[in-house]
């Protein structure tokens, strides 16, 4: 097409459609492909800059802003001010490590929701080469003719060049809060934006309605191209757990200021120096905060996302990982969840006449066949013509062959019209240029209130409106039925038949559309739908088959077994519905789940149906509206649960906005139903999603291990200080662990494996135990309590070596004695020996340390070596003086290894009760 002269993409909503295709040097039928990729080398790709973000060296330095590293810095300098440069230098050493490894967390996490954002992307519908096709968002130039409709997020700013009833939200551009009517008119005078009536923006959504357009603008050259520079610093949520640790944290520090200030005067009252005192306080308050515990969940957070992305489940906020675990009940869509949404019509029944089809899925290969299960001639193929037609007429949906992107035969546009059109393409009756043979008039889309959708088309010098949609619905506004050629009046036998039919397709868990026609009189080209749909004429019905998917069945099993209770929400028939549910075993107990229809909704005040649904583990909500599931999922919320909900649709949005997990469908999904949801299922699945909320329940478990390991030594390096000052006022003994290998303890011990348990695998009970409470805490009484007891053994077991050791060596051991260094080291390795046996421990609620899954997290078992590693090199190597340390003999390793049995023992003690008071609750339950 050569080189375009280009208007501002602002003024092509003063000009006519006409005159906009010309100047953009484009076409009804869109650009050539060969054009296209000219014209993106020189317009660049249809992408938007970033966001204003953080520059890198700022998110470092963030780092340095944590309360704990705040303490760490101050104590350094101080250690450095008063001449204790070893000390000083571990803390700064600590704090680096601790900055280098949260920047690089986050860092990381951020590349992979950058990653997920993109593979959620919704392709275009553009034309190329005069054929519909679906393109990535990225491909989109100026002249190409897109196709928009209900659900689509509008992908480039666009000049209307035909609308179908289009509205759009332009609430993101222009603030205006109600849906606009657009149209392919010019407008006369020059307009604000939110007056140009033919244009649609990047970034605004479809609310009812088609279009075609012409793109105007891509990328930085659109309307929201133009602002995007101004966008502030995207703000990042917290989750309810990263908000209790900094409750944790805020709480720790300031205990850990009260205590440093007891030490600081106890050892003044000692006579120790003003140095001494101050390093050594500084020291203890440093060593009772957890410091790695921020950047250990955001490893916890991100690699979870990895983890469930390759599972084809996408979170779009690493806040919302953690709430899939408390989740305890799952509302979900029948079709394209529960279902393949490989929709086949299998039943044709037109004329008096039933007809099977073969063939599976959207490859229109197979036969129609009679009641005598004989294949049909051409002259009996003939007789369904007119039903086929209308039901191609009234659908916009295209079927297309294998190629790079599909393996298979796959549907653009609606799953339920792509397998109309199959059925027609199957049967011969289907004309590739029939949009162009009968244009459409007037389009009145389908609404979830009407539950039809009609077409009014020319053919030849006839305009007829094609109608489909539910048998009700059709024939609320029929008059006539076709039979034998002629329209005959419908009769309360004929309706009941039909009904009767109806249902005996949906007791096979399948779903029948009626369908109709009505030849309309010249008139104007406006077309009102109360008055244009009326007095049709029913021509026959088409039942399809969509069936289960596999392993959807399990997944429903696991989560009753895991107590989540199970909620279909469909506008499906309450046959149709009850018929999968059946398949599926929806209901645990393999009875017929219970079903309420949207008419007895709508009779239930809330306190009834909070009944119900608190008494019941399934249920099916059919023929229900978008205002009814709103209304449910509400009501939930409102009794205290955490409710998951699946869409797909501008119908589900609402519902998926309110719940506290909204699950919107990657394939079939709109992108309102994504842009309303934390969760995106890739493969469409109620396994993958049941998988989520497994991994959610693994994700803080681990956290809870890691939290709780992380204070437990933190009470056991305070303990044996405290047993230290004890010692030292009573007996005059020296203090037995120097605070810098009370810091080393995390530098060297504990920040690589406490780390690594946040990758453990799921225990075997996660999915059967009960979810976890809202309000339920880390620290509750149980665990402070067990956390107490814990780090008072393991601080009190290294005190008693150190004790025990100056009774076996007879020294009266001072802290310039030659022994004293051996003498700290010996309490040193019995507290991260016992770390690394509370942390092993730590694994298993419930279980003993020594089972079957003891190799099953390598990644920590590495860790843990990698940390025996560094503390034998820095024991009995010459960097043993920087932390003074000296050589242990066998005869210490023989008193360490005893105090990692009695503590190990004493674990398995504790879990012999819990193991005991499991079964007596469960028991009594």
């Amino acid at each position: 097409m050569g080189d375009t002269v280009m208007k501002k993409p602002g003024d092509f909503y003063l000009r006519s459609v006409e005159d906009c295709l010309k100047d953009l040097g484009s076409s009804d039928k869109g650009l050539s492909n060969e054009e296209a990729k000219r014209r993106l080398s020189q317009y660049g790709e249809n992408q938007l800059v970033a966001l204003a973000r953080t520059p890198q060296w700022l998110q470092f330095l963030f780092q340095f802003k944590d309360i704990f590293v705040i303490i760490l810095v101050v104590a350094g300098t101080v250690s450095y001010a008063t001449g204790d440069v070893r000390g000083g230098s571990i803390m700064f050493a600590i704090v680096l490590i601790d900055a280098c490894l949260g920047y690089y967390q986050e860092h990381k996490a951020e590349r992979i929701m950058d990653s997920l954002r993109r593979m959620i992307e919704s392709p275009a519908r553009v034309y190329r080469d005069g054929e519909l096709s679906e393109l990535p968002l990225a491909g989109i130039v100026p002249g190409d003719i897109l196709h928009v409709e209900e659900g689509d997020k509008i992908p480039a700013d666009i000049r209307i060049v035909e609308s179908l009833n289009l509205r759009t939200n332009d609430f993101s551009l222009t603030g205006e809060s109600m849906p606009q009517d657009k149209h392919s008119r010019p407008i006369e005078k020059e307009s604000a934006l939110a007056d140009r009536d033919n244009m649609a923006y990047l970034g605004t959504t479809v609310a009812a309605g088609n279009a075609r357009g012409v793109v105007v603008a891509t990328g930085m050259n659109t309307e929201v191209g133009r602002i995007a520079g101004l966008t502030q610093v995207e703000q990042k949520s917290k989750s309810p757990l990263q908000v209790e640790i900094q409750f944790i944290a805020k709480w720790i520090t300031v205990f850990a200021i009260v205590i440093g200030t007891i030490l600081f005067a106890v050892i003044k009252w000692q006579g120790f120096g003003l140095n001494v005192a101050l390093i050594y306080a500084l020291g203890i308050a440093v060593a009772v905060v957890p410091q790695a515990l921020p950047m250990q969940i955001t490893v916890a957070l991100s690699n979870g996302v990895a983890r469930l992305a390759k599972k084809n489940a996408v979170i779009k906020k690493l806040s919302s990982v953690e709430t899939l675990g408390s989740t305890n009940v799952i509302c979900t869509d029948k079709t394209g969840t529960l279902t393949k949404n490989e929709m086949t019509v299998k039943h044709i029944w037109f004329d008096g006449n039933e007809y099977t089809l073969s063939g599976i899925g959207y490859e229109p290969k197979g036969d129609v066949l009679g009641s005598d299960g004989k294949k049909l001639t051409e002259d009996e193929l003939k007789k369904l013509e007119l039903l086929l037609d209308v039901a191609t007429m009234a659908s916009n949906a295209e079927i297309h062959g294998p190629d790079d992107n599909h393996p298979g035969w796959y549907p653009v546009g609606d799953p339920t019209e792509a397998a109309l059109i199959t059925a027609s393409t199957k049967l011969g009756t289907r004309s590739s240029n029939e949009d162009e043979e009968n244009p459409e008039l007037q389009e009145f889309c389908f609404d979830s209130e009407r539950k039809r959708m009609s077409s009014v088309r020319q053919f030849g010098d006839r305009k007829v409106l094609c109608m489909k949609g539910a048998l009700g619905s059709v024939l609320s506004v029929s008059s006539f039925i076709h039979r034998q050629g002629k329209a005959v009046r419908l009769t309360d036998e004929t309706v009941e038949m039909l009904n009767t039919l109806n249902a005996e397709y949906s007791k096979k868990a399948m779903r029948v559309l009626a369908f109709g026609y009505r030849e309309l009189k010249d008139r104007e080209n406006e077309y009102e739908v109360e008055e244009t749909e009326k007095e049709a004429i029913l021509l026959g019905l088409m039942a399809m088959n969509d069936p289960a998917k596999e392993g959807v069945r399990e997944a429903i099993e696991a989560a009753h077994e895991a107590h989540i209770k199970t909620f279909v929400m469909t506008g499906d028939h309450a046959i149709t519905a009850q018929a999968v549910g059946r398949q599926i075993h929806l209901s645990p107990d393999n009875k017929e789940a219970p079903v309420i229809t949207g008419e007895e909704l709508s009779g239930m005040d809330d306190t009834q149906l909070t009944k119900t649904m608190q008494g019941s583990t399934s249920l099916i909500f059919s023929r229900v509206s978008p205002e009814d599931k709103l209304r449910i999922v509400k009501i939930l919320k409102a009794s205290g649960e955490v409710v998951a909900v699946t869409g797909d649709g501008v119908n589900d949005a609402p519902a998926l906005k309110s719940a506290h997990i909204g699950v919107a469908m990657g394939g079939i999904g709109t992108d309102v139903a994504k842009e309303a949801s934390e969760l995106i299922l890739l493969d469409d699945s109620f396994s993958t999603l049941v998988f989520a909320i497994r991994e959610g329940r693994t994700i803080y478990n681990n956290l809870k291990k890691t939290v709780v390991a992380s204070l437990t030594t933190n009470a056991a390096e305070l303990t044996i200080v405290l047993m230290g000052l004890v010692g030292a006022t009573l007996s005059g003994w020296p203090i037995p662990i120097l605070v810098v290998q009370i810091l080393a303890i995390d530098l060297l011990a504990e920040i690589l494996p406490l780390t690594a348990l946040t990758f453990d695998p799921g225990s075997k009970d996660v999915m059967t135990s009960h979810p976890r409470r809202q309000n339920e805490h880390i620290l509750n009484k149980r665990i402070s309590l067990e956390i107490l007891f814990l780090g008072v053994l393991m601080g009190g077991l290294a005190f008693v070596n150190f004790v025990l050791f100056m009774g076996r060596t007879g020294a009266e051991l001072t802290v310039t004695h030659e022994l004293y260094a051996r003498a700290t080291t010996l309490s040193y390795t019995t507290i991260v020996s016992c770390q690394f046996a509370n942390i092993m421990s730590r694994r298993y609620a419930f279980d003993s340390i020594f089972n079957s899954n003891f190799w099953s997290n390598k990644k920590m078992l590495g860790a843990i070596a990698i940390s025996i590693g560094l503390i034998l090199t820095a024991i009995y190597t010459p960097f043993s003086g920087f932390f003074g340390y000296a050589p242990l003999t066998m005869t210490d390793w023989v008193y360490v290894l005893a105090g990692v049995a009695v503590f190990l023992a004493a674990h398995e003690i504790i879990k012999t009760f819990k193991r005991s008071n499991r079964k007596v609750a469960a028991l009594t339950a």
